[in-house]
């Protein structure tokens, strides 16, 4: 009767077993019981960039203002997900972009070592769509700027007399004015003035 009972248990646990063993190794078992759970003390940037790639029922004011406020705190990284995060909600808004654009600017500027992204050209694609939303007046003379810098000179001053041809007159426009007349003379400065004037190329022999 013993061994009869013995038995009876042995085949029960085989039956059940396979199944045990194909739950436990299941996806949502051990996604549930592997999966590393990262420290709470000394992580508050890594909190805070995790808590800007789920918008959470914020608004995009929300999202802009925050984008400012990591812009006064010279935090491009941070500024730069709040405003994408405030045009995934709208991504007509010209605004948004305008500051998207200048955020990757400043976070070129800064010249880490080891970082390999083009901010330039991710900067002057922002202001290109702020300027084909609204003709967005600042984003042109910036992106003049970004021109200028890049000894782009055509394409910069065809932004400012953009801006100068709008007829209005007010700082942006004296802005313009100037950086126009500096380009200009940039642009046609020779390289060496022994190359462009022979007499003076003679005299330097």
């Amino acid at each position: 009767m013993k061994r009869k009972n013995l038995l009876l248990t042995v085949a029960t646990i085989g039956l059940f077993w396979p199944m045990g063993h194909a739950f436990m190794a299941g996806d949502g078992f051990v996604k549930t019981v592997t999966a590393p759970i990262a420290p709470i003390n000394g992580r508050k940037a890594e909190s805070r960039a995790n808590g800007l790639l789920n918008n959470s029922g914020v608004s995009y004011s929300t999202w802009l203002r925050r984008g400012r406020n990591y812009i006064n705190r010279r935090e491009y990284e941070q500024a730069i997900l709040a405003f994408r995060k405030a045009l995934r909600l709208r991504p007509a808004e010209e605004e948004a972009r305008f500051l998207l654009a200048w955020c990757y600017e400043k976070r070129g500027l800064e010249g880490l070592p080891g970082d390999a992204t083009d901010w330039d050209m991710l900067a002057e694609q922002e202001y290109l769509a702020a300027v084909s939303l609204a003709d967005h007046l600042p984003a042109r003379y910036n992106l003049a700027l970004l021109y200028r810098r890049h000894e782009r000179f055509g394409e910069a001053r065809a932004h400012l007399e953009h801006i100068l041809l709008t007829g209005k007159r007010n700082s942006l426009a004296q802005m313009a004015e100037a950086e126009l007349s500096d380009i200009f003379h940039q642009d046609m400065r020779p390289r060496h003035i022994a190359v462009d004037i022979p007499e003076a190329r003679k005299n330097a022999e």
